[in-house]
């Protein structure tokens, strides 16, 4: 390793030590700083992050929180089980203004394009189903032809190319990695993987993507800049099975992945090479997410880790430091 593990900034101990299942950041007008961890219990937990104290409990529902994000005026929660919640930011809190309710049991969480506001979620039968942040139905994306048989959708990233050309990746049960082109919902691009993908990520800059899934090995991917073919790149060996999720860093230096050992590994999106082991969990990694801006406590850009032990690790990595 080239970096010896660093320590945590700080580590949060979830409500009752209730697993953590997904996370987000929440920046919002005035300065209120916030991380929001969705929990095994149907809470989401705002934890001010100038205190690092739960300043709002939100109740969903009944079931894990697979996934949420923030806007400046909307909270968007995905319980296991399908339902997709859409809250409007008020004075008071949060008040639900929708719900899409599909009956998909999987761990696939949905993707978001926040620009055009656009939903992509998860569905059965192959099925990706399209929303605005209205909760309205407007599209979806499904195989025109029954092979390959995809099974259901396990993980997705949106990709825009420099040519303004927004599309999905989407991996599916069965082992196969599809690129959708969103303008037409036509599938553009395929390519089968060794394992079932569990998370996926793209830098488009250097036109290469992480696939992670059950095995020990991490698997890059490549696509053509003027064709968008996918192929097959150099596969990643790491120490213990298991990916639950891969997330590149806003800078596209790094990319991390969170194990089901409950390791945090950095790797180099240049070289690919791993820089440092963060060992501070005992239980799996659920969730890593990157702060889009600077977090006033430690005026840094911060990284949250959060998973099955109820622990909210919060990392400042390599910031003003070369990779």
């Amino acid at each position: 390793m080239a970096l010896l593990p660093p320590d945590p900034v700080y580590t949060i101990r979830n409500v009752d030590n209730i697993p953590v299942y997904s996370l987000a950041f929440s920046f919002l007008p005035g300065g209120l700083e916030r991380l929001l961890a969705g929990s095994k219990n149907g809470y989401v937990y705002a934890y001010n992050l100038q205190t690092n104290r739960v300043q709002q409990k939100i109740r969903v529902g009944q079931a894990p929180i697979l996934h949420l994000i923030h806007t400046n005026d909307q909270m968007i929660t995905q319980e296991k089980g399908g339902k997709i919640k859409i809250f409007d930011l008020t004075n008071s809190g949060y008040e639900e203004h929708c719900l899409i309710d599909i009956d998909y049991n999987g761990f696939c969480r949905f993707e978001a394009n926040t620009k055009l506001k656009t939903l992509y979620v998860p569905d059965r039968e192959s099925t990706i189903s399209v929303y605005n942040f209205s909760g309205e139905s407007i599209g979806s994306l499904k195989p025109e032809s029954p092979e390959p048989k995809l099974g259901d959708p396990m993980c997705m990233r949106f990709v825009e190319f420099p040519s303004n050309k927004p599309c999905l990746l989407a991996g599916y049960e069965a082992g196969w990695l599809l690129l959708w082109d969103l303008t037409t919902s036509q599938c553009i691009g395929k390519l089968q993987t060794k394992e079932c993908p569990m998370s996926v990520d793209f830098h488009i800059e250097q036109q290469r993507g992480i696939i992670g899934n059950a095995s020990d090995v991490l698997q890059v991917f490549s696509i053509g800049r003027k064709d968008l073919n996918l192929a097959h790149g150099t596969d990643i060996t790491i120490k213990n099975p298991g990916i639950n999720k891969i997330q590149t860093r806003s800078d596209g230096k790094v990319f991390v992945s969170g194990g089901w050992d409950g390791h945090i590994r950095i790797f180099s999106w240049f070289s690919l090479r791993p820089l440092v082991v963060l060992t501070e969990h005992n239980r799996a990694i659920q969730d890593v997410v990157y702060s889009e801006q600077k977090v006033s406590m430690w005026n840094a850009n911060i990284m949250a880790a959060g998973g099955l032990d109820g622990a909210i690790t919060l990392w400042d990595l390599y910031n003003n430091k070369k990779q």
